[in-house]
């Protein structure tokens, strides 16, 4: 979210733009790619959050709100198939159990087969989906004024790990990855980094003489690899409304258990498989209090949060039996009171004040090691000439407290506008690299909070007698060590650097006409980081994954159509300009995240009753073929592993509702 996004997925992070789900804060990296299924609506706040609710963020928060218990009986039934053995069902029951309690259970399950062929194991299935999740809730609600709220929610999944599209890259003469080198400059590259005199054959092959046939849904790869996953919570919702007051209490227990397993170097040979396992748990606490006068409202809260990793990463084998081994405990503790008040203070003026402290304490032990190559006493220290692990185990800890808040002042000229401008204050706390790799001294295991001063103007219109909508905001984000992802080496770990973010935005929703109904949304930005210094050249280097342009566009016309129903067509689709994929502008990388358009298109049918839904629906239209994330592994194998995003997928959905 305008720019700010976490690129490294090592299980000791935190992102920065906080998920939830049913108010319930998700602090694992591992853990947010879930089923989207029986929901109510998604809620996307923008900047710097946390003088109202949950754990503070600096990029923005998402939220995911379920559709919960109902007091008349009513459920649906979905099923989806479509191409790579794609096949979906999800569904939903929901009804009163008495006059005071009423209970809502969702299920989904998601398959396919992938969209990768793996030429050197013709039998496995590359990038393939198996997910099975559910959500169980319990509602009292005695009186009007007090409700409690039970659920329980799992997720599992059972399938391989990510395999890439790949191609050979080299190191140009400023230590940055360049694709589309000669056969003689790559076969001195690869001569230089140790391999043999002649490697590759081809200036197509990596430095260990994997080719690339130029199919980006073709790899080689020695295994399939695993994700397993399993995720359980249960969380309680606690409303009392009491004297005019409203008290909100949410308590959650979250458990995760992940293990993970890909060839990351996408050879046929048995090299540099890189693994992590992860045994957490998270447990959280929050308490507000909500009320108003004749011309304010307040909210006060306090938030606990504790989260208790185990994980286990490294790399079997690295090269020539040589493997990585490293373990890691983490515990973060945080708490934080905040509160905010909106005034207002004349008819059509309200000022906002909010403020929040934050208290974080993390704990880390580490131990990493190494086997193979003879290092006696599993220790790491230098070996194999260039590379040097760090050999040190690590019991340290870090605290630190900050405060975040907004100052904003509304005007409301009338009924139709909002013009609004705010400053507002948001901070992360800093962590720890302890990944699979440590090739770097001890000193770089520790990084800072960041810190971003938002400035923002803006405005939201009702035109044309209420049918067109209009949102518009300028914005200027300034950081202090922003913390920046950075992949050098086989190393993925997170660094400080001071930077800047600066855009505008601008959305809008039409139905200009009965049946019609028009989206669209322009966002540009231009993000640096500011003197990053790389192999001796110090400059400012773009954010990495933040798009220079973004633009969605949707366009829906339903019409009345066959036994009394409605049909509809929609074409919706979406432009992401070029980004960096790297704290280091590698042109290699530049190049794989060169902008793309996706369009999709659906045809549906909703019958009079509204009780039976039927599309027809194509993903990717043109077939767009564009890759979501890079990593480049130049000065280690020559080659760049790029994650390459489906291509064109036809398909088909079928729901029935009833009772409602």
């Amino acid at each position: 979210i305008r720019g700010s996004s976490q690129l490294d997925f090592a299980d000791t992070q935190e992102p920065p733009v906080a998920v939830y789900s049913d108010g319930v804060y998700n602090s694992f990296m591992g853990g947010v790619g879930f089923s989207f299924f029986d929901l109510e609506r998604v809620e996307v706040l923008r900047g710097p959050q946390g003088t109202l609710f949950g754990r503070n963020a600096t990029g923005g928060v998402v939220q995911l709100l379920s559709k919960r218990p109902t007091r008349e009986f009513e459920g649906y039934f979905e099923a989806t198939g479509g191409e790579y053995g794609q096949h979906r069902f999800e569904g939903a029951l929901s009804g009163p159990l008495s006059d005071t309690a009423s209970a809502r259970i969702s299920m989904a399950y998601h398959a396919n087969s992938g969209y990768l062929d793996n030429l050197t194991l013709p039998d496995s299935h590359a990038n393939e989906i198996g997910n099975y999740s559910g959500r169980a809730q319990l509602l009292f609600e005695p009186n009007e004024d007090f409700s409690l709220l039970l659920k329980s929610n799992w997720s599992f999944d059972d399938t391989t790990g990510q395999q890439y599209s790949t191609r050979a890259v080299a190191s140009n003469a400023d230590g940055l990855s360049v694709p589309n080198v000669s056969l003689p400059v790559h076969q001195a590259f690869c001569e230089a980094l140790g391999f043999g005199p002649g490697a590759p054959a081809a200036p197509s092959a990596d430095c260990m003489g994997t080719p690339d046939d130029g199919n980006p849904f073709t790899v080689l790869e020695d295994q399939e690899g695993q994700m397993k996953r399993d995720v359980i919570g249960f969380s309680s919702e606690l409303v009392w409304n009491r004297g005019g007051v409203e008290i909100t209490n949410i308590f959650n227990w979250t458990a995760i258990q992940k293990r993970y397993v890909e060839g990351a170097e996408t050879s046929p040979l048995p090299f540099f498989d890189y693994f992590a396992d992860l045994d957490a748990t998270q447990i959280s606490e929050e308490f507000r209090a909500a009320w108003e006068t004749d011309n304010a409202q307040f909210t006060v809260g306090a938030f606990y949060l504790n989260i208790d990793s185990h994980m286990h990463t490294g790399v079997d084998p690295l090269f020539f039996g040589f493997t990585l081994d490293n373990r890691a405990e983490l515990e973060t503790e945080s708490w934080s009171v905040f509160g905010q008040v909106e005034w207002n203070f004349a008819p059509n003026l309200t000022a906002i004040g909010g403020f929040r402290w934050t208290e974080d304490d993390k704990d880390l032990i580490f131990l990493p090691s190494c086997r193979g190559l003879g290092i006696p006493g599993n220790r790491c220290g230098p070996i194999a000439g260039p590379f040097s692990a760090q050999s040190t185990d690590v019991d340290t800890s870090r605290s630190e407290g900050d405060f975040s808040g907004v100052i904003e002042l509304d005007w409301t000229p009338n009924d139709d506008w909002l013009v609004y401008g705010k400053v507002s204050r948001g901070h992360k706390a800093g962590g720890y690299n302890a990944g699979p790799a440590s090739f770097f001294d001890v000193s770089r295991i520790e990084f800072d909070r960041e810190l971003l001063w938002s400035y923002e103007v803006g405005f939201k219109a009702t035109l044309f007698d209420g049918t067109t909508r209009v949102n518009s905001s300028a914005y200027f984000y300034d950081y202090k060590n922003f913390q920046s992802f950075e992949l050098i080496g086989v190393d993925l770990f997170l660094s400080n650097r001071d930077a800047e973010n600066k855009g505008f935005e601008i959305e809008i929703i039409t139905n200009p006409w009965d049946g019609w109904e028009f989206l669209a949304g322009v966002g540009v930005q231009d993000g640096i980081q500011k003197d990053y210094a790389f192999n001796g050249v110090t400059r400012d280097r773009p954010l990495p994954n933040a798009p220079d342009v973004m633009i969605n566009a949707l366009g829906r016309y339903e019409w009345s159509a066959l036994m009394g129903g409605t049909m509809s067509v929609q074409v919706d689709g979406n432009y992401v300009g070029n980004r960096s994929l790297n704290a280091v502008d590698h042109p290699a990388l530049l190049e794989s995240g060169k902008g793309y358009v996706v369009v999709n298109a659906k045809l549906g049918w909703t019958s009079a009753d509204g009780k039976w839904d039927a599309d027809l629906w194509v993903k990717n239209l043109g077939d767009e073929t564009y890759y979501p994330t890079s990593f480049e592994f130049a000065g280690f194998t020559g080659t760049e592993i790029r994650v390459v995003a489906p291509p064109r997928w036809v398909g088909g959905t079928v729901r029935y509702s009833f009772g409602g």
